[in-house]
């Protein structure tokens, strides 16, 4: 009994990692779209996947796109439907026009590759997303998101979303580094203000209009000047 319950979960280990990544179909006003990445997903290997889209209607001119983040590489298309038509393609977009019939299915595969973290911790995660629709219709959409560790190799949803809730250390600096610490600027003292003396009240040499002279000691009897002697007589 102990046997077949640990093979049982190896069994349900193996399927986990080999499922499709995808959240099912998107539909809107008649038109669904799915897209899928297959796993298990090692950064910096191809890993394929498969857009499916269905109308349930005739469409002429259905637009199919795909696109990933910055750092997300399309390699490759693998199969495309008859009668799809090229409009763009770059390294990380791709799209397509293509005239649909009602309630038949149309798939669209290739291989997309990951980057492989920079980073020696933490849980990282990539976008790819899938589009379909027409300008007098609708727009649907259809997305998916990579986990991966930092050794790049793919880590179930669940437990990235909880490791990315962890706090993390942050690095150890290597032993040689050395740390300058930061010298802080002199502090500047301003001389204080001297205030300017008061002015010195000055007694006016004349009268002020309207005010009569002092006569006293007028009738003292006052020196005389004595003249200046003359260096040479006068002629």
């Amino acid at each position: 009994m102990k046997r077949s319950i640990i093979i049982s979960f190896i069994l349900l280990v193996l399927l986990a990692a080999c499922s499709p990544n995808g959240s099912g179909a998107e539909c809107k006003q008649g038109i669904c779209v799915s897209l899928e990445v297959l796993g298990p997903i090692q950064a910096m290997e191809p890993a394929p996947f498969i857009i499916t889209v269905k109308t349930d209607k005739d469409v002429t001119g259905l637009g199919i796109s795909i696109s990933g983040d910055a750092t997300v590489s399309i390699i490759d298309i693998e199969k495309k439907p008859d009668g799809a038509k090229l409009g763009y393609q770059d390294k990380t977009s791709l799209s397509w026009l293509i005239d649909t019939k009602g309630g038949v299915e149309y798939s669209f595969s290739g291989h997309v590759a990951f980057p492989k973290p920079t980073v020696s911790y933490g849980v990282f995660n990539y976008g790819l997303i899938v589009a379909a629709g027409n300008p007098s219709i609708t727009r649907v959409t259809d997305s998916v998101t990579i986990y991966m560790d930092s050794s790049g190799k793919q880590v179930e949803e669940g437990t990235a979303k909880s490791a990315m809730q962890t706090d993390f250390p942050a690095p150890t600096p290597p032993p040689d580094l050395t740390i300058v610490p930061v010298t802080p600027f002199p502090t500047v003292t301003w001389p204080t203000e001297t205030p300017f003396p008061s002015p010195t009240q000055t007694q006016p040499a004349y009268p002020a209009p309207g005010k009569q002279i002092s006569t006293e000691g007028a009738n003292q009897k006052q020196p005389l000047p004595s003249p200046t002697q003359a260096a040479y007589p006068n002629p």
